[in-house]
């Protein structure tokens, strides 16, 4: 065969050309301007090959179209996932083409529907590896379903079958998913970065809640360990999100909160101005963790501040004890017998030698403020104190020779260092207990206020005539509240496992909450 040296440079100059070609095609597929409708939370197809799933509620789904069957991003609420079925086929799409199953997190919106449409098509089901144990165990319910009752719904098992820890990539036909792993909203978060056909898009799932205002599912951080946010780790997160090359499209975990509408396509800034907020917001929640602690009233005994004590639920009731010196003080004497076992035993859980109560104060003098109160002073004979209207009641509830001290004889108290608080109208026996301990302001306000919970205000108010108090003491006692600015309230009842420390206008909202669900209550009755 003779030398032909210029067929060899024909043919490689024309293979350059058509790699450059394709780069150029690639890069100019890129660059083309997306045409993509904004998203209010109804099914749609946003580019070709990528759908939102949503009228499913309260969460969307999505589906992405690839070379080798479908993949489904999140599977809704409903168990038999009926409603996923009934969009795909709007889109004319056969979900029995699934082949994978994307969960971002444990959160019952998301994973419902997962277990029905693995059995029935054999997809494969991911999730974050810390979430995974959860959703496949089914439970615990506050996991699956934070603070929401959702009456009508039940968590279940779900077979997950790979436990993703992030950064593994996974291809599916012509897609390719990047797992990111993402914390913070619950501890097994992760979104999902699709790229295919040349565009990066991204699934984000309640780490991005939706666009627009307030756009960070960072709620779940200040909650308490059991719904499974944390604040530090979602600082993480978006420290990781804002070193990421804004992908294409973003699509949140729940489009339909968006209000107005908006646009999936974010601009650099606007990404960069999302993200940097919440860092900011997770900053200064990780610093005042940090300084304050996570005081959360959640059923694991802590000291909230020295001497001061969360003794953990006694029977489903908060139980605080003051160390003062040699004394000890308990607030109220809530659940029945056994309550002074229960004391003993949590105190060692806290370190404390021995905890004998020398002194019991009442807030109130119903059976839910007194139901332990004789079992108690059986066993310790510690002295009682009470609103001197409330006197004769107790003194017939406790043993005798117990000693009843009115609260209204400020010496009394002094040497607890423990102010009382009338509350409401006069002659009835409803009181808080005011302290200063590290230059903190607390409040110990027994029953009321509740926190919003108008199942609580009912029981509070009813039957009428059995009630500890009316409707009108009631909104007397929440307006004589609103003069006093705590920095740590310590309720009978904590709503959601709450902090214990307040902030800049939560007691404020507090107390709103129940001025306005117990008017709601008044119009409602008729009464005046």
């Amino acid at each position: 065969m003779s030398y032909r040296p210029g067929r060899k440079i024909w043919i490689a100059t024309a293979t350059i050309l058509f790699l450059a070609a394709c780069v150029y095609i690639s890069n100019s597929l890129t660059e083309l301007p997306l045409d993509v409708p904004v998203l209010d939370g109804s099914t749609t197809t946003v580019i070709p090959g990528v759908h939102l799933i949503g009228s499913i509620g309260p969460a969307a789904a999505y589906v992405v179209e690839t070379s080798d069957g479908l993949a489904l991003i999140d599977s809704g609420l409903d168990d038999d996932a009926g409603a996923i079925k009934s969009e795909m086929e709007k889109l004319g799409l056969d979900w029995k083409r699934l082949r994978a199953i994307f969960l971002t997190h444990v959160h019952g919106d998301h994973c419902g529907g997962a277990e029905r449409l693995r059995a029935e098509t054999g997809a494969t089901v991911y999730a974050g590896q810390r979430d995974a144990s959860i959703i496949a165990a089914g439970g615990p319910r506050d996991a699956f379903f934070s603070t929401f009752q959702m009456p009508n719904h039940s968590p279940h098992p779900t077979r997950v079958d790979l436990n993703l820890e992030g950064g593994e990539v996974i291809s599916i036909g012509n897609a390719t998913f990047k797992i990111l792993d993402t914390p913070g909203h619950t501890s097994g978060s992760v979104c999902y970065l699709l790229e295919k056909n040349g565009r990066r898009v991204l699934f984000s799932g309640d780490v991005i809640f939706r666009l627009g205002n307030k756009p960070l599912g960072t709620y779940s951080a200040y909650m308490a360990p059991r719904y499974r946010g944390d604040a530090r780790e979602y600082l993480s997160t978006l420290k990781t999100l804002r070193h990421l090359r804004v992908p294409d499209l973003v699509l949140p975990g729940h489009p339909a909160a968006s209000r107005p509408a908006h646009s999936p396509k974010l601009s650099p800034p606007e990404w960069d101005e999302m993200l940097d907020s919440g860092i900011h917001e997770m900053e200064r929640l990780v610093a005042r963790f940090d300084s304050d602690g996570a005081d959360f009233l959640d059923g694991e005994p802590k000291q909230l501040l020295p001497g001061l004590y969360y003794f953990g639920d006694f029977m489903e009731t908060a139980v605080y004890g003051l160390a003062v010196g040699s004394e000890f003080i308990l607030i109220d004497a809530h659940g029945g017998t056994g309550l002074y076992e229960y004391l003993q035993r949590t105190g060692k859980e806290l370190g404390l030698q021995a905890v004998k109560p020398t002194a019991v104060l009442l807030t109130a003098c119903s059976a839910r403020e007194t139901a332990g109160l004789s079992d108690l002073i059986e066993q310790t004979h510690a002295q009682v104190f009470v609103a001197e209207a409330g006197m004769e009641l107790i003194r017939a509830r406790c043993p005798s020779g117990t000693t009843i001290v009115a609260t209204n004889e400020p010496d009394k108290l002094k040497q607890f260092s423990v102010t009382p608080i009338e509350l409401g109208m006069p002659g009835t026996t409803l009181l808080a207990y005011a302290l200063d301990l590290s230059h903190k302001k607390i409040l110990i306000s027994g029953n009321i206020p509740t926190g919003g919970n108008q199942r609580t205000i009912e029981e509070l108010v009813s039957p009428p005539g059995k009630a500890s108090v009316t409707l009108p003491e009631f909104i007397g006692v929440i307006r004589s509240l609103s003069t006093i600015r705590p920095d740590l309230w310590l309720p009978a009842r904590p709503v959601n496992s709450q902090n214990a420390n307040l902030y800049q206008g939560e007691w404020q909202a507090i107390l709103e909450k129940d001025f306005k669900a117990a008017r709601e209550l008044v119009q409602f009755r008729g009464t005046p």
